[in-house]
């Protein structure tokens, strides 16, 4: 699992701290879901915005933390534009 922190205190206050991006293997195993979970979960509750992949299995465990603590959550797969 990579991990990727912007600090968005002086940029975008809505997002209270800042913005964790989250990207995982196709295939995780039980431990980096585990971590996933545990890592975001400790930033949403400092009120960080999560990004992930939703389509991905630890994008969609990043994406349902975020949403049960309820911090924003952006869908990186709406970023990305045409190609």
């Amino acid at each position: 699992m990579r991990l990727f922190i912007i600090d968005t205190r002086n940029i975008a206050p809505e997002l209270q701290g800042g913005l964790v991006g989250i990207e995982g293997s196709s295939n995780p195993t039980t431990a980096e879901k585990r971590e996933c979970v545990e890592t975001v979960s400790q930033y949403v509750w400092e009120g960080w915005a999560i990004a992930a992949d939703p389509h991905t299995p630890i994008g969609w465990f990043a994406a349902l933390t975020a949403e049960t603590a309820c911090v924003p959550f952006v869908n990186l797969t709406r970023l990305g534009g045409t190609r």
